[in-house]
């Protein structure tokens, strides 16, 4: 069964950055599981995958565009220290999740420490970044309607929400 949308999808992947250093695997554990077609992946690398069958392997280079988006420097701003969660003791790469204008939560990560101000930045943190992914398939299935209905893979016999 060729991967397509509305295909469930088990991968071992390697991903790597422009260097060649490792930034996520999840070879020697469980596959990652995903529904195809339903944004459960970067775009660039769900293209790549359309098509391919359990046994195939790929690599692939996703540009930015395609990946986590190119920075945005508008997403990088300062706030009071007196702002964050309480007993929060920021450090540089810390990683928190903020209450955006509208109340969204909004995850960002501590760029620089100063004084008595912090400089968030909302960007993801791969974002501008070239996702170099190695990636073996492992298992192709059709979705139950339940995944359908809610747009994820759903491991044999667990349902979270």
């Amino acid at each position: 069964m060729e991967i397509a949308n509305d295909r469930v999808v088990g991968i071992e992947y390697t991903l790597k950055d422009d260097e060649g250093k490792v930034i996520d695997t999840n070879v020697g554990s469980e596959d990652l599981v995903y529904l195809h077609g339903h944004h459960n992946l970067v775009p660039g690398l769900e293209n790549e995958l359309v098509g391919k069958k359990a046994g195939d392997s790929i690599t692939v280079v996703v540009k930015p565009e395609d990946g986590y988006g190119t920075r945005d420097e508008s997403r990088t701003f300062e706030v009071p220290k007196s702002s964050l969660p309480q007993g929060v003791n920021p450090e540089k790469g810390m990683q928190l999740t903020m209450r955006g204008p509208t109340g969204q939560a909004m995850p960002v990560t501590i760029a620089k420490v100063k004084l008595s101000t912090v400089v968030m930045d909302g960007n993801h943190p791969l974002a501008g970044q070239n996702l170099h992914f190695a990636v073996a398939i492992r298992s192709v299935r059709k979705a139950t309607r339940d995944e359908l209905e809610h747009g994820h893979a759903h491991s044999p016999g667990h349902h979270h929400h």
